[in-house]
């Protein structure tokens, strides 16, 4: 098999380094997130004269700290594809042959590839990178935000008894405490199904787990596990070729079908009509 040419090395070092910088810019905002929400919390709760509200406002704050985040992140995922892409049309195949894709397919995708360097235009949507960030840490810091402003309203300044001195706490200006906290949990209804619907970035050969939403669908929230001995019977399988890379993977593929077992397996069409090694040709 070719040999990657040195230009291909240097880029695939390049776009690793690329992908490890706005990976680390996606760390500083959530740190930068965290350290502030620790901060008004603790001033909260030091202070029993503190307004409830201030916590809400932190809700605020965590949200532009979380759009900036989405911003890196989307420009990290683009960088990432490139890794991937590179990592099954040139590495892959150095490292496994037998396995690789078709030429005419390593061709097409690495061209694919040279094209999308022009592009500067993130391709994951704007919504599903904000989702999977609240999947990964700000649906946590949302929960912690929150979990907080409850037991504020609890405990200061002296402990509530009764839920109509919740309700009363609850109150920010003229909006009655019922309004706050349908807001609140309107909010976090909302947050929850952008967080479900997100798409993952786990991969399983070579495909993209489907969100978590689409896997409640099916009635199964964790992906099913390959153990080695069906990865190695998987490969040993004539023909078995990687599916393209960032697609879903289908959430009740066939591969775990027990109805497919007689199916035979796909044939690669690499343009040899050869026949079999041992039938008799002696004829």
């Amino acid at each position: 098999m070719k040999q990657p040419s040195s230009a291909v090395v240097h880029f695939y070092r390049a776009i690793v380094m690329h992908g490890d910088v706005w990976r680390k810019r996606l760390d500083a905002t959530t740190n930068w997130a965290v350290v502030t929400t620790i901060g008004v919390v603790s001033f909260a709760f030091t202070r029993p004269d503190a307004p409830h509200f201030i916590l809400l406002f932190l809700i605020s704050a965590d949200a532009l700290f979380l759009t900036m985040e989405t911003r890196r992140y989307q420009i990290y995922d683009l960088w990432r594809r490139r890794i991937r892409s590179i990592n099954k049309y040139v590495i892959a195949p150095q490292l496994s042959p037998k396995d690789a894709p078709s030429a005419d397919e390593i061709e097409r995708e690495l061209s694919d590839l040279a094209a999308d360097l022009g592009r500067a235009v993130p391709h994951l949507p704007f919504l599903d990178a904000l989702g999977y960030r609240l999947r990964r840490n700000y649906g946590y810091i949302y929960l912690f935000t929150v979990g907080s402003w409850v037991i504020k309203l609890y405990l200061h300044p002296i402990d509530a008894t009764t839920t109509s001195d919740l309700l009363d706490r609850a109150s920010v200006g003229m909006i009655p405490g019922s309004v706050t906290i349908l807001i609140v949990a309107l909010s976090s209804v909302i947050i929850l199904f952008a967080a479900l619907r997100a798409p993952s970035e786990q991969m399983m050969r070579w495909r993209r787990i489907p969100s978590p939403l689409k896997r409640l669908k099916t009635g199964s929230l964790f992906p099913p596990a390959m153990s080695e001995p069906e990865e190695e019977q998987r490969l040993a399988r004539p023909g078995a070729l990687a599916p393209r890379p960032l697609k879903e993977a289908p959430s009740g593929g066939e591969e775990d079908d027990p109805n497919n077992e007689d199916r035979a397996p796909e044939q690669r069409d690499d343009g040899d009509d050869s026949p079999p090694e041992n039938e008799d040709n002696s004829n």
